[in-house]
């Protein structure tokens, strides 16, 4: 968490859900905020539960606790081959897909969709400019992932500010873990992401003073 504090970024990642027992963005979101504390800016971190009941209002909660001028959202594609920056919360929900605590998401579309208010093809251009594979998509899905978007852009403390999700797909393990003609060409390293991500981070802070 963030504590009282002001905040120039809030990075967020989700912690496990069915059919993944270690998400990827929980570890991705720290290594982001190592990397921009080192730069002398104030950044938070939210491991938010992947949960309409309880990781939407966490979130909320720790926007207006800590009043950031930036949020960067990350979460999981677990099918996709790219990186992808998301133009669009569009608030939408699918029945079929439960949360971690097995409930599913009740659809909300008042106001949605919503368009990113940070600059999509800066991140895509620092993304492309370390080798990562990555693309701008218009929805981020009917999960957690588009409701904590819709959630973040909608939310007052954060009118006029910049608000970004980046769907991550799987990273590659560490060298030993797995031979490495088994190991898909597509899944980006975490430190190059990381470093990638922290860029992106910085750029929403400084838009977001």
């Amino acid at each position: 968490m963030s504590g009282n504090r002001k905040l120039d970024l809030l990075v967020t990642g989700f912690g496990p859900f069915p059919g993944v027992r270690i998400n990827p963005t929980t570890r991705l979101a720290k290594l982001v905020a190592a990397r921009l504390r080192l730069s002398g800016l104030r950044i938070g971190t939210a491991i938010l539960e992947t949960s309409y009941a309880v990781g939407l209002p966490a979130l909320g909660r720790e926007i207006d606790a800590a009043g950031p001028k930036a949020i960067l959202l990350l979460g999981l594609a677990a099918r996709a081959r790219n990186v992808s920056v998301e133009l669009f919360a569009r608030g939408r929900s699918n029945p079929l897909h439960p949360d971690a605590t097995g409930k599913a998401g009740i659809q909300r579309g008042a106001g949605l969709p919503k368009l990113t208010t940070a600059r999509p093809q800066a991140a895509l251009a620092q993304l492309r400019h370390l080798g990562i594979k990555s693309r701008l998509s218009p929805s981020a899905g009917r999960y957690l992932c588009d409701a904590s978007y819709a959630a973040a852009l909608r939310h007052p403390a954060m009118a006029g500010r910049p608000v970004l999700f980046v769907h991550v797909p799987w990273l590659k393990p560490a060298a030993g873990v797995r031979p490495v003609n088994r190991v898909a060409r597509f899944r980006p390293r975490p430190e190059r992401l990381s470093a990638a991500l922290a860029a992106i981070g910085r750029a929403l802070a400084i838009q977001g003073r």
